[in-house]
């Protein structure tokens, strides 16, 4: 056999071997770190050969999945969270990765004029003189259960704020200002910026912020904890954490 032909016949082996080790990953995840993975993703998908099937969804609502008995390869919540998931048996805690951490601010309509939030007292008034607002239903999302039970409260505004209020149920809510439907939006940052069509006001005033932390871990009866565990090493190696950086989170 001449050498040209045994280094193909050799690089098709080698090739039939990696697509017959690729594995499909299945992730559940927060929606607020979407962007980030996509892209920090494609690149491990890449250099792999494996691929990922992610399904993002507020952190109520991946409670009730997990508590259902649904099972992925990696689960990826707020760090604050895992205790529960922990003590209900349906995570590997030794396998926890932190990704990256991120902050809440509003955003309005492009073209609109920017309010001011630096202040507990400036949030305040540009919350009394809102029309319309959202934030995520406090029984669904993170920082709408922050924003309606501490926010909210601190600034003793709570009932006038709900009565005009659309409660987010799921994804980037932000785009109810980009259409139009309400004036302001209160979320976390990293599901604001990739919102076509909004102007970001800025974070929370320091004493009502919150900040997240969101984590990866493999869960029990994971399908393919080895590949979870070296996805999630990779999301949190420099390569990986570089795209979170990059969309609005800071190192955690």
């Amino acid at each position: 056999m001449g050498r040209g032909l045994a280094w193909c016949v050799g690089a098709a082996m080698g090739l039939a071997s990696v697509e017959a080790t690729a594995v499909e990953l299945t992730v559940m995840s927060g929606g607020a770190v979407k962007t980030a993975f996509i892209a920090a993703v494609e690149a491990w998908e890449r250099e792999s050969g494996n691929k990922v099937n992610a399904v993002f969804a507020p952190a109520g609502e991946l409670r009730k999945k997990v508590a259902a008995g649904e099972v992925a390869d990696i689960l990826i919540v707020p760090s604050e969270n895992l205790a529960e998931y922990e003590k209900s048996g349906a995570i590997a805690p030794e396998t926890r990765r932190d990704l990256g951490a991120v902050a809440m601010g509003a955003a309005v309509r492009q073209g609109a004029k920017v309010p001011d939030i630096s202040t507990p007292e400036a949030l305040a008034r540009t919350l009394s003189e809102a029309k319309s607002l959202t934030y995520m239903d406090p029984t669904r999302g993170t920082s709408g259960k922050h924003f309606d039970e501490v926010v909210l409260p601190k600034l003793g505004v709570r009932d006038a704020v709900r009565s005009k209020t659309t409660f987010g149920e799921s994804g980037m809510i932000a785009e109810k200002v980009a259409r139009g439907e309400v004036e302001i939006a209160f979320h976390q940052m990293t599901e604001m910026l990739p919102v076509k069509g909004v102007t970001i006001v800025g974070p929370l005033p320091e004493s009502l912020q919150k900040t997240t932390v969101y984590s990866g871990v493999v869960m029990k009866g994971a399908k393919n904890p080895r590949e979870a565990q070296a996805l999630l090493a990779y999301l949190a190696s420099p390569m990986g954490r570089k795209q979170f950086l990059e969309r609005g989170f800071a190192a955690p």
